[in-house]
């Protein structure tokens, strides 16, 4: 993030004196900066529609194939109660970007990738067991409650700098809040086998229907960055700049799925599946830059000697929803069979798109 937003600076800060509402200029010296308008709005238009919406887009599919791997699906077949927390990641694949900007050139290479990280919680339990615990029978008829598992996912947190750091970074703060909801029923197509099976279990063949939600909000505050900038015409420029940007993320994902397993040595369980999912969704970023702008060679004003005059400001934005409404993935699990505690690796993955959820449940 810290690289896309460089960029972002790198681009925009060579501006002139100007009054429209996304840039802002006060100050005696704005009138040097050395840039047209029209070149200025030129570059603002082609970044905000071929960098920073696609940018967007690749964020929100980070966020939809996270959503659909915030419910562990390393067991396939329940027979007990569980509890449990995980962590999920998901990341695009890089990109680079050329961005054509009419009447001035070319942005060659810009780079854009989508990530999304998302805590989460479940409890999960196959119906039968709720209603009259463990079963004894060899053949469990396709219409018993022992043949479902109902999942259910919910968390609302929050994480800062703060958090997860005693040693503050001088003139820099973050803060993410998120919310995510899941509810996913799974049928047991076939068994697993009954016996502990000390080298080879089967664990059976399942299907399941779901549903995914989440609700993300960045926000990410950098003061008194100074950035020097090569201008195109051999003026050289630092921006003492402050920088604010948000981005709030919002997905909901159904999707229908098959896996079967096996457990191996007792303790490792291995899955693996493949599912389709119809995705929605939408990502979107304000960014707001602002803070004097001073000529590289002018040491009075860098040395805090003498006060700048040329205050330099702009805000952009940008929003993408999801590159597909569909996704066929594939999914691949371990699980260690540790009594009580299991810690589980669950993969998710399309064509474009991964994510992997490390957590620990409690089976009672």
């Amino acid at each position: 993030m810290k690289k896309i937003l460089g960029l972002v600076l790198f681009l925009f800060i060579i501006i002139p004196h100007v009054s429209f509402a996304q840039v802002y200029c006060t100050g005696s010296s704005c009138n040097n900066l050395p840039i047209n308008y029209n070149q200025l709005n030129n570059i603002f238009i082609s970044l905000q529609s071929n960098y920073l919406n696609p940018l967007m887009r690749d964020m929100t599919n980070a966020n939809v194939i996270a959503a659909m791997n915030i419910i562990p699906s390393t067991s396939v077949n329940l027979e007990e109660f569980t509890i449990g927390a995980n962590v999920t990641l998901a990341s695009t694949k890089t990109r680079k970007i050329d961005v054509q900007v009419p009447d001035y050139g070319v942005l060659e290479d810009v780079p854009s990738v989508g990530i999304s990280i998302v805590p989460g919680a479940f409890i999960a339990s196959n119906l039968g067991y709720i209603f009259s615990g463990s079963t004894s029978l060899e053949e469990i008829p396709f219409y018993s409650l022992y043949r479902f598992d109902v999942y259910l996912g919910y968390l609302q947190s929050g994480l800062n700098d703060e958090n997860v750091s005693t040693k503050k970074k001088e003139n820099e703060s973050w803060n993410v809040s998120s919310n995510m909801k899941a509810l996913e029923l799974r049928y047991h197509l076939v068994e697993g086998e009954k016996d502990l099976g000390l080298f080879y279990k089967f664990l059976g063949v399942s299907s399941g229907i779901g549903y995914y939600n989440i609700n993300q909000k960045i926000q990410y505050y950098l003061l008194k960055k100074n950035i020097q900038l090569v201008s195109y015409y051999g003026s050289n420029l630092i921006w003492q700049g402050n920088n604010e940007f948000t981005i709030k993320n919002l997905s909901d994902v159904y999707t229908l799925d098959i896996k079967t397993g096996v457990q191996l040595f007792y303790l490792f369980r291995f899955s693996l599946g493949v599912g389709n999912a119809w995705v929605k969704g939408n990502s979107n970023l304000t960014l707001h830059l602002y803070g004097p702008m001073v000529l590289a060679g002018d040491l009075s004003v860098l040395l805090g000697l003498q006060a700048p005059d040329a205050i330099v400001g702009m805000f952009i934005s940008g929003e993408g929803s999801p590159r597909h409404r569909s996704y066929a993935y594939y999914t691949a699990g371990l699980e260690l069979n540790i009594p009580i505690f299991k810690v589980f690796l669950n993969v998710k993955a399309t064509s474009e798109v991964s994510s992997s959820s490390f957590g620990i449940r409690i089976a009672l």
